[in-house]
């Protein structure tokens, strides 16, 4: 979206008009700023680009969610306080996140500045309304950002007046919040199904309520719902269904390859429905730096390597887990006859992975291999999923792959999660079958492409949660999945796992590594699908968390409120579970 999130282009558009920067309003923006839309869309744009979500290597400290917060027992780092249960009151800082123009509520503050103050501008009545339903998703975006951390906060509907306002806001019970971010999301659904290409990334109407499902998806889950009540599962069923048929009402839909979906991005493609757009200049996103191997990367590499639970979360192509007796599952040679989604996604020890443009270029993850040996991989694999593979490596700080934020997969799994809870089982299992069809996994008996004929509804929890952590790996949601669902709880005591591959004795890297009189290394015509895999390697199983378990305490469900912040502002209390916490967030 490179005219919305261009702050370059904002100043200089106001530069040259007139003596606009005059200011003679306390809000500081020019009244005159609102009877043009070209300004008033200028100042919008400018709060996409601080609100928006974005690549998680990019958020710092200044974009919701924060970067602290990328973590997943599907890949390696992640926040060591998080995972081992030693936080400190004041480490999670998304309620202040920098200084006083840089953090959340300086953000809903400019938004409620433009929704106040375009009123009082000359502009037609259908400019308005599109400008402020997107303001509208934004605040509510940033608050839903917030409430799934801390649980209610001080909902803030109006700029306020700094001189003459009690600024000492309380804290607003965590339903009042839900009510009111919904009511934002219901004001963006007056915007259009679709824009044109100049406004790629402006929200639709169907990304609004697509954000409005996933937001009551999490209001009726158990983080926030420990006692299971219906009636919040069937407002987030409502929620989720009017999202799914409105897109496909809208023309959007499951694209044909899943392989594909973050790295085309023509209009062919309906599957993205809410993103964040990168051009590989002023934009430039830096995850394949991070997920690359150290030497396809500019310096980086090093991040997002994949757990063993996460390659063995993916079934066979005939859908059916690897610890099914009739999956035909080969732990030898793992990589073979698994849902193609698991290619897709995972780079493993001898596949073909063609990046910076090398044909039948394989990537090799031994201990040992010599062109990453300063910087090898913790796992034993890597992320393979939203890799351009044209990209060279001098240009992997470049990246112009957009950040989907949603896309209609997840529609599908929110909707499915919220029908199987709802007892509407039919249709979870319909929803499913449609993803695992369009990821390639045979029909098998029944056409029920690998699932359990006649599930519970536990069993159809479970069933949905490890699709969701296979479809959607790497993209941002299994840290919300696991609280959410407080399965963190499922972890502690744990620790992760890896797959250590050895050359395997009398042979030595050395061996593998010599080239013959073509300069073709021994390892390069090596047929891994044969007895040369077991001749040259040989595999264990160790762990990731080499120091201690994982340790995610019940009070980290709900964050503490910074020191910081209740230092400022007597009004707000802190968070229960913390000390003096006498804040229940789940009112």
């Amino acid at each position: 979206m490179r005219k919305i999130f261009s702050y370059i282009l904002l100043t200089a558009c106001l530069s040259a008009c007139s003596d606009i920067l005059d200011k003679t309003d306390l809000t500081g923006i020019d009244e005159r700023t609102w009877d043009n839309e070209s300004t008033a869309t200028l100042y919008l744009n400018r709060l996409y680009d601080v609100s928006m979500p974005s690549w998680p290597n990019l958020s710092g400290s200044t974009l919701l969610p924060t970067a602290i917060h990328d973590l997943s027992d599907d890949y390696n780092g992640g926040e060591a306080k998080i995972w081992y249960g030693t936080l400190s009151v004041d480490n999670i800082t998304d309620f202040f996140g920098g200084n006083a123009s840089n953090n959340a509520w300086a953000y809903i503050r400019k938004i409620n500045i433009l929704l106040t103050e375009i009123e009082k501008g000359a502009l037609p009545l259908d400019i308005k309304t599109k400008i402020k339903a997107q303001a509208y998703f934004l605040r509510g975006w940033l608050y839903f950002q917030l409430i799934k951390l801390y649980g209610g906060v001080p909902y803030i509907s109006h700029p306020q007046d700094w001189i003459t306002e009690n600024l000492y806001v309380k804290r607003n019970k965590t339903s009042e919040c839900v009510d009111s971010i919904a009511r934002d999301f219901d004001m963006a659904t007056a915007l259009p199904a679709t824009w044109g290409s100049s406004d790629r990334g402006r929200i639709t109407r169907g990304a609004a309520l697509g954000i409005k499902g996933r937001m009551l998806l999490f209001w009726a889950s158990p983080q926030f719902n420990p006692n299971n009540e219906a009636e919040r599962w069937e407002r987030a069923y409502k929620a989720n269904r009017a999202a799914y048929d409105t897109l496909l009402i809208d023309g959007y839909g499951l694209f044909s390859s899943f392989a594909n979906i973050w790295l085309d991005e023509g209009t062919g493609n309906k599957e993205v429905i809410m993103l964040r757009s990168f051009d590989g200049a002023n934009k430039a996103s830096t995850f394949e730096d991070a997920a690359r191997p150290y030497s396809e990367s500019n310096g980086g590499g090093g991040s997002y390597q994949p757990t063993l639970e996460l390659v063995n979360a993916f079934p066979t192509a005939d859908g059916l887990p690897i610890t099914d007796p009739g999956a035909g599952y080969d732990p030898v040679y793992y990589w073979k006859n698994r849902d193609p989604r698991f290619d897709a996604t995972i780079a493993y020890n001898g596949c073909i992975w063609p990046l910076s443009n090398k044909t039948g270029r394989k990537q090799w993850t031994y201990t040992g291999v010599t062109e990453d040996k300063n910087k090898p991989t913790a796992t034993g694999f890597y992320c393979r999923k939203n890799i351009n593979t044209s990209t060279i490596k001098d240009n992997t700080k470049l990246g112009k792959t957009d950040w989907i934020e949603m896309r209609f997969a997840e529609v599908m799994l929110n909707l499915a999660e919220c029908a199987n809870a709802t007892g509407r089982m039919q249709e979870a299992y319909d929803l499913l079958i449609a993803i695992r069809k369009r990821a390639g996994i045979r029909a098998g008996e029944g056409g029920l492409y690998g699932l359990k004929p006649a599930m519970s509804k536990d069993e159809m929890f479970t069933a949905i949660i490890n699709e969701r952590r296979i479809e959607l790996a790497f993209e941002g949601k299994r840290y919300d999945d696991l609280r959410r669902n407080k399965l963190f709880d499922q972890l502690n005591g744990k620790k992760r796992s890896i797959l250590k591959i050895a050359v395997k004795a009398p042979y030595t890297v050395a061996d593998l590594e010599k080239t013959d009189a073509t300069g073709l290394m021994l390892r390069d015509k090596l047929d891994l699908n044969g007895p040369d895999y077991t001749t040259y390697f040989t595999t264990t199983v160790d762990v990731l968390d080499t120091q201690k378990p994982i340790n995610y305490p019940s009070n980290y469900y709900f964050y503490a409120i910074p020191t910081t912040n209740i230092t400022r502002n007597p009004g707000l209390v802190q968070t229960v579970g913390w000390t003096n916490g006498t804040f229940n967030p789940l009112e």
